[in-house]
């Protein structure tokens, strides 16, 4: 028997990275790929993924709105995680189900962090809270330059994009130093190959962790 099937509590597998790197895209890719091989699973996104959640994305992300202090923009969105873990995360795991982020918890300890000047160890203790401890299985990094994310941006850039490009690098290197860290967490995976051939190595990732 797999270990898939032992295992009565679900995963919880985030994707994250710069922006551009094609988060999106591969969590649905192995959404599927989970979904046929037996496993049940939800899709989510942070911040977002309930009502209240939702709301406060949209002021993250409004471009119309003045730049914000790191710290205002960390609370926000640990106030969305929160409500995202406690309504549900933590009850579908709870039940069985594999959970697939589209972010979490590792962004804001780049954006805020690593990029926004806040000390990532007071990110990691607001964290623990605002998630009651609950930490992902497996988190995926796809690792993208900054200049080639932005290119691959076909829509209008949202208010956490237009920080500028020296923030971006910021990023993209504090996405680096996280994976390599924790390795036993993270897995960093360069994303600059085909959608197909990045999906592969994200699902072999993936694979040692729930088969």
């Amino acid at each position: 028997m797999s270990a898939a099937k032992r295992r009565q509590r679900g995963y919880f597998i985030v994707l994250d990275g710069p922006d551009g790197s094609g988060k999106s895209t591969q969590a649905r890719l192995l959404s599927a790929r989970l979904e046929e091989a037996g496993i049940r699973v939800l899709s989510v996104r942070d911040p977002g993924g309930t009502p209240v959640g939702e709301r406060l994305r949209e002021v993250l992300l409004d471009p119309g709105l003045p730049d914000m202090a790191p710290l205002t923009e960390m609370l926000l969105y640990m106030a969305s995680r929160a409500e995202l873990v406690a309504r549900v995360v933590r009850p579908a795991i709870d039940s069985g189900v594999t959970v697939v982020s589209d972010r979490f918890i590792s962004s804001t300890i780049v954006y805020q962090g690593c990029a926004g000047g806040i000390e990532p160890r007071d990110i990691v203790r607001v964290g623990k809270l605002a998630c009651r401890g609950l930490r992902p299985d497996l988190v995926i990094i796809l690792d993208l330059p900054a200049a080639e994310g932005f290119k691959r941006l076909r829509r209008a850039h949202d208010r956490m994009e237009r920080k500028g490009a020296e923030f971006h690098k910021r990023v993209a290197a504090g996405f680096r130093r996280l994976a390599r860290s924790d390795r036993r967490r993270h897995v960093l995976i360069d994303a600059r190959g085909p959608v197909d051939a990045v999906a592969d190595s994200v699902w072999k990732a993936v694979q040692r962790v729930v088969c």
